[in-house]
């Protein structure tokens, strides 16, 4: 009883104790664009790291924002992984600063640095005073929750992850000019000046310098894309496999030829053909999340998409109308229109890029079937792992029509959620036949094939959970049959033409 009359107390010392510690860490990394121009003459693999580093680091202000604005608006919700409350908090924070930074672009161009720097300046000291005693003990390193019980084979496979998907780097066209770059990027110009204009504000401290400029460009549609690809995969394995499983599921799409060619065709493809998966992921985790104010983040998604290409457009009214008739019958009337309510937002912004989009193109400009088998076939030719994916349309299809009940004992799936991801898998190849090759181009087959051929693997996985020796011998052997042709050599000499000179490269390339 005496201690709590005790005026004197500690915690002003912890918090400013915090607050210099997160302040110090904060602008070191905000002020890599000043201190980068003494690396001007070091290799372009060292710059390459600064810059990535530059580049998380304002994914994790993302993070940041996207928190704060769950915590303005108060929206709560129900997640599915943890990783769900991450790539949700970067993606919302991501289409804020965008829209944000496009509003910026409207004042003169000198004042525009003093705004960009203020901008950030003003979150570092907001993010780094403990408004609250909780906020100490947090860390970001606690969001990854579900990564702390991790087994040895599955921190082997997520090591193997990240390592084969910085092995993946493209060779960069380096221009001095900026237009330039847009054009080689997008010369249908289909990609809107609102993703331009975002880019020019955000790597701005890199613009006196053309070389870093443009590796920034680059290096933002490769790393921010692939991220944003492979946590909304592994979040959307999720609802349907094990932690396991969801983690080979990422593994044999990095692990797989085709990521390489086709981001070695165009690295914009990294950024424009991933969409499809975060918007079947919003799609899902909107209808589970039990908060009509989830719609805020899907009308956002949406609107991102449009950015990315006008053609995407057509997912609008199609995810609007069937969560609202559909997957939320169950929910009040007053429910739906509070969702379809904060959805609003995102239909402005997205009606507002389509009346702006000069160059809409044709709006009917589908393939044929044969297009889609010959885009499949090239997939599993260069993955042999993905054959599975036959079978597990087989045994989706079982599942679904309730036959073979008795081989399919073991197997259990949220029959809502499956219907779901179907509506969006019918969807994604319909809009490919009639609207635009968006749909089916690129990564947009890649992951759905790669899910198809995990469900087997379930099936065995719930059929024998009893037996955990030889459910590890089946997943290391699935492991090796993913890395074996993952043609990391090929990846590596990808790399060493990139970075080493080009007397080394030719030298390595003779052994």
């Amino acid at each position: 009883m005496d201690k709590t009359l005790v005026k004197k107390s500690d915690i002003l010392k912890v918090k400013y104790k915090f607050f210099i510690n997160r302040l110090v860490t904060y602008f070191s990394f905000l002020l890599i664009p000043l201190w980068i121009q003494t690396t001007l003459e070091m290799n372009l693999a060292l710059q390459s790291v600064i810059l990535v580093l530059y580049i998380l680091f304002i994914g994790g202000q993302w993070y940041l924002l996207g928190k704060e604005i769950d915590h303005r608006f108060g929206i709560y919700y129900r997640a599915n992984s943890s990783m769900d409350r991450i790539l949700y908090r970067v993606v919302l924070g991501n289409i804020f600063v965008m829209l944000f930074f496009n509003l910026v672009a409207l004042v003169p161009d000198p004042f525009i640095k003093y705004i960009f720097w203020g901008f950030y300046g003003s979150l570092g000291m907001f993010y780094s005073w403990p408004t609250r005693g909780k906020i100490i003990e947090e860390s970001m390193t606690g969001q990854f929750s579900e990564f702390k019980f991790l087994d040895s084979f599955e921190k082997t496979v997520l090591f193997l992850t990240v390592l084969i998907s910085i092995c993946s780097i493209p060779e960069i066209p380096l221009f001095e000019n900026i237009e330039a770059l847009k054009l080689y990027f997008d010369p249908s110009e289909k990609i809107h000046t609102i993703i331009w204009k975002f880019l020019e504000i955000n790597y701005l401290p890199f613009n006196s310098y053309p070389q870093l400029y443009n590796l920034a460009w680059s290096y933002h549609f490769f790393f921010n894309g692939l991220s944003i690809f492979l946590l909304s995969f592994y979040a959307l394995s999720r609802f349907f496999l094990s932690r396991r499983l969801s983690i080979l599921a990422i593994f044999s799409v990095v692990s797989t030829w085709s990521l390489p060619k086709i981001v070695g065709s165009n690295i914009i493809m990294a950024y424009t053909t991933t969409f499809l998966v975060l918007w079947v992921w919003s799609f899902l985790w909107s209808v589970k999340s039990s908060t009509y104010r989830s719609g805020l983040f899907t009308g956002l998604v949406l609107a991102f998409g449009t950015m990315l290409d006008i053609h995407y457009i057509f997912l609008l009214p199609t995810s609007l109308l069937s969560i609202y008739y559909i997957f939320l019958k169950k929910e009040t009337l007053w429910y739906r229109k509070q969702w379809l309510k904060y959805n609003a937002l995102g239909v402005f912004v997205t009606l507002l890029v389509s009346l702006t989009h000069f160059e809409m193109g044709k709006m009917f400009s589908g393939e044929s079937f044969e297009y889609i088998r010959t885009i499949v076939g090239e997939l599993i030719y260069r993955k042999a792992f993905y054959i599975l994916s036959f079978f597990g349309v087989v045994l989706v299809s079982c599942y679904k029509l309730r036959i073979m009940k008795k081989y399919l004992a073991f197997v259990t799936f949220d029959r809502e959620r499956l219907d779901q991801l179907l509506f969006c898998f019918l969807v994604i190849i319909l809009f490919g036949l009639i609207f635009s090759s968006i749909y089916i181009n690129g990564f947009s087959l890649l992951w759905m094939i790669a899910f198809l051929s995990l469900i087997p693997l379930e099936w065995i996985f719930q059929s024998i959970s009893r037996l955990r020796s030889k459910r590890n011998i089946i997943y290391t052997l699935y492991i090796l049959v993913c890395l074996l042709d993952s043609h990391l050599e090929g990846r590596i000499r990808i790399m060493g033409k990139l970075f080493l000179n080009e007397e080394v490269y030719k030298y390595i390339n003779q052994m």
